[in-house]
């Protein structure tokens, strides 16, 4: 199969373009010593963009699926169905699902979602009903002490593609200020101020006493899992200096510019959220991710929380001017190259024939069609 008259980003990172591709029983190929492709088998995409498809190492997307609302159940199948969806319809075609094992002050119901969120992804992959290629990411936080048992539990049986290390406690990383999550449980949870400040104190006592020997724990597990492993919202260069001792492959959210620096000078690749991009700032009032990228400081952007935000982010960098391949690059062969996937981010002969049809304009992407393993998924095969 051919696609012609398009403006094709093959390899990123090499900044190469081609004008045409070719691809045949789901991987790309050479192009044909006879050029003339048979009437029918050829598209043109009237000059259309062509990139590899999105590689996202980190969405909390399904979560929202599985619970729609506080206290509200959906059918796991159903919610995984519709996640797909969203997923295959924001251009991307390899998604890191995560899930946390352990729970945070601000939203403990997600421990009750663990089983049915492994039980969808795996379900629906076994029935060859998804779209995506759709692997699982635990989110490990160390300051809840049921997460050591949890996990190695879920590790009997599962086998994660990716795990990260999440510290959760206040005064530090994401809610550099305490009041702040006091307030935060005040305002929401109905907590008084004094017990607020005592389940406050807790929890950075568990951080303290326990949380570096339990992210080591969750370091072993990666390690004999030979998966990838990431550190979470890294504030300060010793973050990233541990980080690096325990054997972690990237830094993933660093909430400054202190701790991007340092990730990059130390050889570990940072990772942002596509969400910071697209709103140009930080939800949490953390670093300014497209002034980190300006600076070289990021290997790859993540959609977090909003499965569209990939692409949208590329459209925006693109609309200020960044070169579109090196934009590109932040969610294709980057992340593939973080992730250890040597099969995919590029559109090269021998890699997978994942690839998307957009337009760009005003900042914003409109997905036309995407092609996971040389068949069509989504949108429609003509201009």
């Amino acid at each position: 199969m051919t696609i012609r008259n398009a403006r094709i980003i093959a390899d990123p990172q090499a900044g190469l373009w081609l004008d045409e591709l070719h691809w045949q029983d789901g991987a790309i190929v050479d192009a044909p010593a006879d050029t003339e492709a048979p009437k029918g088998e050829a598209l043109d995409c009237g000059g259309d963009l062509v990139v590899p498809g999105l590689i996202d190492l980190h969405t909390d997307a399904l979560e929202g699926r599985l619970m729609p609302r506080p206290g509200v159940d959906w059918p796991g199948r159903a919610a995984m169905l519709a996640h797909d969806s969203d997923v295959i319809g924001a251009g991307v075609t390899t998604t890191f699902n995560a899930v946390a094992i352990g729970t945070s002050s601000r939203k403990p119901e997600r421990l009750a979602l663990i089983e049915p969120f492994v039980q969808a992804v795996q379900s629906a992959r076994a029935d060859r009903v998804l779209r995506a290629d759709h692997r699982l990411h635990f989110r490990c936080e160390v300051t809840d002490p049921l997460m050591p048992t949890t996990l190695e539990a879920l590790l009997e049986r599962v086998h994660p593609d990716a795990m990260s290390i999440m510290d959760h406690a206040p005064g530090k990383r994401q809610v550099r200020d305490i009041e702040d999550m006091v307030q935060w449980m005040v305002a929401r949870r109905g907590e008084t101020v004094d017990q607020a400040r005592i389940f406050a104190a807790d929890f950075v006592r568990e951080s303290e006493e326990n949380g570096a020997a339990r992210s080591v724990l969750v370091a072993e597990h990666a390690r004999r899992l030979n998966i990838s492993l990431a550190t979470h919202d890294d504030e300060t260069a010793e973050h990233i200096a541990f980080a690096k001792t325990i054997g972690a492959h990237y830094a993933e959210f660093p909430v400054t510019r202190v701790a991007a620096e340092a990730a990059v000078s130390s050889g570990l690749p940072a990772t942002m959220g596509a969400p910071n991009v697209v709103r140009g700032q930080s939800s949490g009032g953390n670093a300014d991710a497209r002034a980190l990228i300006h600076d070289g400081l990021v290997a790859a952007l993540l959609s977090d929380y909003v499965p569209s935000s990939q692409l949208h982010a590329v459209a925006r960098l693109i609309d200020e001017g960044m070169e579109a391949a090196r934009a590109v690059s932040l969610v294709t062969d980057g992340p593939a190259g973080i992730a250890g996937l040597d099969d995919r981010g590029k559109l090269l002969p021998g890699k997978r024939a994942d690839f998307v049809r957009l337009s760009l304009q005003g900042g914003i992407a409109q997905v036309k069609g995407v092609w996971v393993a040389g068949q069509l998924v989504f949108g429609a095969p003509q201009p």
